[in-house]
């Protein structure tokens, strides 16, 4: 017998855990790292300092924030409605952040979002804890499919965009930090002050108060042993902080004008609500993954509702009498037998949470295009929803069916993780690539290689250094290459423009890039490289991108004037090469603006 094993033999027989028991809670933890790792680098690899749409918002908050002289005036400025939303927490991260470096930076920004990631991770892994006592020491192992499901690519549009990962990313996490709160401990002070969070990060976070009060009404004997005599006090606190909070929220609150919202069939939006719920089956790499999402999106809240019934008829004698209390004394609650488990609880009010959103979003979103639904800003619920299900299952079963749904769900996390980092390479390069061109056409306004910046964004965000800047002799120089085929198509609104034989450059800022020259002024515009099956590929990024690329030019992006087009390629090596394209487009210049921005 080895020493190893007689050293756990003695283990064993005294009661204390062995090597390997011991060794496990670290390598579980290195386990749950590594995603969280991965997803930071290529963050940090592609993240970018270039305001994106909304992020311009946040810094006209600023400018109009320092104009006002008033503090009243600034308070307005915070509390001021932005599309539907009132987005306070984006503005206090965004006066934090200005305070502390002296400029805005979206960077930051995406930082602090994307950590509400690791927060949301760790009040999954509370619930673990806490739901498994027997298990408490394996919860981190049991965490991984989590992680593994919420940091990878298939965030990458909330991911990159600084007001969209504040928004998007922080509501959830202040929803489910309620929802623990409510449904783990008697804290209902903390889980007011998260919905508060909630409420004032994005406008579905108002979901928090009903299917909070309902959470509240169903475990009233919790609270008795901390408020005896009160018991109902944090029924009516809440009920009341709920009133207070929702009419500051509608106070001189004005629908969006300008949005011609266009309404679904019934059939479209329940189609439309099964997109949103399975969009994470995008990242499946198919011919059709809008009907895999529809299909994954329907198997979800079959279950989900599933559960849902199951666990109230389970539960009907407990609701029962937990609504007969709600209407007799004190003293028959005193008497009451039994509570619904936490676990449940946090599932209701999680799954409400979700599938109202989801719902929410369909019926705002479905009547401008189906596809728009599977996008990746959505994605936060797909994923947060395929969580909770993991989570509420691993929980319920025994721990021998418990381990092996932990493995399984390991695997298929693993693979879904790896899967979209392939499948949504392109759309992150492209992603980086449409910010930085935009910047240059921003700041690039004439025919010569002459910056231009207005003095708000240099107060508050001048330009980010980009690969463009040791480029600009090429740019605005004579084309020193050969023609090359360029096919340009009419479409509604631009041009579409396909090239065959360029090959492609890398997977960072080299590529492919289209140039249109004018007399009057210079415009880049980003490429989607044609790239080929990720089994062609042989599971290496590199190989992803074959030659031949495919862009658009919409009239909106350009000047009247005829523009001569040519190709920017950017090497891997940093360096530069105009190729002519022998095309030419005409554009009649933007059209008004029809839609009207309280923002």
């Amino acid at each position: 017998m080895t020493t190893e094993q007689l050293t756990t033999n003695n283990s064993q027989q005294s009661g204390q855990p062995s090597l390997t028991q011991r060794q496990l809670p670290g390598f579980a933890w290195v386990l749950l790292v590594i995603p969280i790792l991965i997803f930071g680098l290529v963050w940090q690899q592609y993240a970018v300092n270039i305001p994106k749409w909304d992020d311009h918002a946040l810094r006209a908050f600023l400018f109009y924030s320092d104009q006002d002289p008033t503090f009243t005036g600034k308070i307005y400025q915070l509390f001021k409605q932005h599309n539907e939303h009132r987005i306070v927490y984006d503005r206090l991260i965004t006066t934090l952040d200005y305070w502390l470096f002296g400029k805005l930076n979206y960077v930051h920004l995406m930082l602090v979002g994307n950590l509400s990631l690791v927060g949301l991770l760790v009040v999954f892994m509370a619930v673990l804890r806490r739901s498994q006592p027997g298990r408490a020491s394996q919860s981190v192992m049991y965490a991984l499919p989590i992680a593994l499901l919420l940091f990878n690519l298939s965030q990458w549009e909330n991911m990159f965009w600084g007001m969209a990962s504040l928004q998007n990313f922080s509501v959830v996490l202040w929803v489910i930090a309620a929802f623990y709160f409510l449904s783990y401990t008697n804290k209902w002070g903390l889980a007011f002050v998260a919905g508060v969070l909630a409420t004032l990060t994005s406008g579905n976070g108002l979901m928090v108060w009903p299917i909070g009060f309902v959470l509240i009404a169903l475990q009233l004997t919790r609270y008795r042993s901390s408020s005896k005599n009160r018991i109902y006090r944090p029924m009516i606190g809440w009920l009341v902080g709920a009133v207070v909070v929702i009419g500051l929220y509608f106070t001189g609150f004005e629908k969006p004008g300008g949005i011609a919202y266009v309404r679904p069939s019934a059939v479209d939006l329940l189609k439309g609500w099964f997109a949103v719920v399975g969009a994470a089956a995008e990242a499946v790499p198919s011919s059709s993954p809008l009907r895999n999402s529809i299909l994954l999106g329907g198997l979800l809240i079959l279950l989900t509702l599933g559960i849902i019934i199951w666990s109230f008829l389970a539960n009907r004698l407990l609701l029962g009498q937990q609504i007969r209390n709600l209407f007799q004394p004190k003293t028959a609650i005193a008497e009451t037998k039994g509570t619904i488990s936490s676990i449940t609880l946090f599932f209701w009010g999680c799954a409400g949470f979700i599938l109202g959103t989801a719902a929410v979003v369909a019926w705002a979103r479905t009547g401008f295009g189906i596809d728009l639904l599977i996008t990746s800003r959505y994605k936060m619920y797909s994923l947060t929803g395929l969580s909770l299900l993991y989570l509420y299952v691993v929980v319920s079963l025994n721990d021998r069916a418990g381990r092996w749904w932990m493995i399984g769900s390991i695997v298929s996390s693993l693979v879904f993780a790896g899967l979209s980092y392939f499948s949504f390479l392109d759309e992150t390069i492209w992603w980086r690539h449409w910010l930085t061109t935009n910047q240059f056409n921003w700041t690039h306004p004439t025919n010569r290689p002459i910056f231009s910046s207005d003095s708000v964004s240099q107060r508050y965000n001048p330009a980010t250094p980009a690969f463009y800047d040791a480029a600009l002799p090429t740019i605005y120089g004579p084309a020193q290459q050969p023609a090359v085929s360029l096919i340009v198509t009419k479409i509604s609104g631009g041009f579409s423009l396909q090239n065959t034989t360029l090959p492609a450059q890398g997977l960072g800022d080299a590529g492919n890039y289209l140039l249109a020259r004018s007399s009057k002024r210079t415009y880049l515009f980003p490429v989607w490289q044609n790239q080929q099956s990720i089994a062609m590929a042989r599971f290496m990024p590199i190989n992803l991108f074959t030659a031949g690329f495919k862009g658009s030019l919409l009239l909106a992006e350009l000047d009247a004037g005829m523009y001569q087009m040519f190709v920017l390629t950017v090497s891997t090596k940093k360096t530069y090469d105009l190729y002519p394209t022998n095309q030419t487009i005409v554009s009649a210049g933007p059209p008004a603006a029809t839609t009207v921005k309280n923002w």
